[in-house]
């Protein structure tokens, strides 16, 4: 029988990060923010450009969905 090594699609630090954002729903608090904070700059030094990438198009729709405007600056990488 022949056998495949399958390779992962994304790494796990994606996968911790895409699970955070997966439990957390708009309009986003600043405890929210904090909590995705933490999880992508834990995170960040082991992503491939690609799952930055991923991660970076979600936190575009989290700034358009913060739950008070002033938040948007919070968020990890918005300057």
């Amino acid at each position: 029988m022949n056998t495949v090594q399958a390779i992962p699609l994304f790494s796990q630090a994606f996968q911790d990060v895409s699970a955070y954002i997966a439990s957390i729903r708009a309009p986003y608090t600043l405890q929210d923010i904090q909590g995705f904070n933490t999880a992508y700059k834990r995170a960040y030094s082991s992503l491939s450009r690609e799952e930055k990438r991923r991660i970076e198009a979600f936190v575009d729709t989290m700034i358009e969905r913060v739950a008070q405007k002033e938040l948007a600056s919070k968020i990890f990488g918005v300057v």
